[in-house]
């Protein structure tokens, strides 16, 4: 990002939406932390699909695990493609993941935290 458009962020955040089975929100929030996604947050959610359905498209529950984490744009590709091989190994072939832009963050402080950006945060200086 330039100084010209006003804009002093170095980099882009994203807000990533993960949804995954039930029981395995932590194993997945636990793997995108390891790109730097220092805010998540994870939600039970109940697919909107009827139980017929559900048993007829072999999946045991509608339950599933919501992540909304903060991750760095420049990640976003290769955080994409390893989701989907973790989908494959770990979930059953089943999971999604969608990300959309942030546009905004007040604070550099929140900015330098959900950036995984150290030099934006204070250090203790005692």
């Amino acid at each position: 990002m330039s100084e010209k458009n006003g804009n002093i962020a170095p980099h882009k955040l994203m807000l990533m939406v993960t949804v995954v089975q039930k029981g395995k929100g932590t194993f997945f929030a636990d793997y995108l932390k390891t790109f730097g996604a220092n805010l998540q947050i994870a939600i039970v959610g109940t697919g909107t699909a009827q139980t017929d359905l559900v048993e007829f498209l072999g999946l045991k529950e509608n339950k599933r695990s919501i992540i909304f984490s903060i991750v760095r744009e420049e990640y976003l590709d290769t955080i994409m493609t390893e989701l989907e091989e973790r989908f494959h190994t770990v979930n059953g072939d089943t999971g999604i993941s969608f990300a959309m832009p942030l546009s905004s963050v007040i604070g550099k402080l929140s900015y330098g935290f959900l950036s995984n950006d150290e030099r934006m945060v204070k250090k203790d200086e005692r």
